[in-house]
């Protein structure tokens, strides 16, 4: 499958999937993060795809690449909420790595404004899990 149809077949997938795959998910194992906080994850990560397409990003971009990725993996993951707490806590372990990715999103990104609010928009969505609950190892 070409790398077209596996991003278009992502950003307009229905949430219908992956809300049973998050249902199912959720039956083995409570988590202080919500099945709702991953959907608006996903969302999130499809927004931020199509805002730097529109921006003039390649579809082979790693920016591109790297959060179509996540999509897929949190989508395929057997717990998509261990999976998202896994992946904030690998990105922002502290506040000083969130503090220091923030401003390097805003050097980067600095004029392409669009892009930047959904990059902080997304971060803050990891960072605000990576500090709900730590006691949780990496997902199986």
């Amino acid at each position: 499958m070409s790398t077209y149809t596996e991003l278009a077949s992502i950003v307009n997938s229905t949430d219908s999937t992956s809300e049973e795959v998050i249902y199912e998910a959720s039956r083995i194992q409570p988590n202080v993060v919500s099945n709702e906080t991953v959907l608006k994850i996903i969302h999130a990560l499809k927004d931020t795809i199509v805002v730097a397409l529109v921006s003039g990003f390649s579809k082979t971009s790693y920016l591109i690449q790297d959060h179509v990725k996540y999509i897929k993996r949190i989508q395929t993951a057997r717990s998509p909420v261990s999976y998202v707490k896994f992946v904030a806590r690998k990105l922002f372990p502290d506040n000083v790595a969130y503090t220091a990715k923030i401003a390097k999103i805003h050097e980067s990104y600095k004029n392409k404004q669009a892009l930047l609010n959904k990059l902080k928009a997304l971060f803050e969505l990891y960072y605000n899990n990576a500090t709900k609950d730590s006691s949780t190892g990496s997902p199986k």
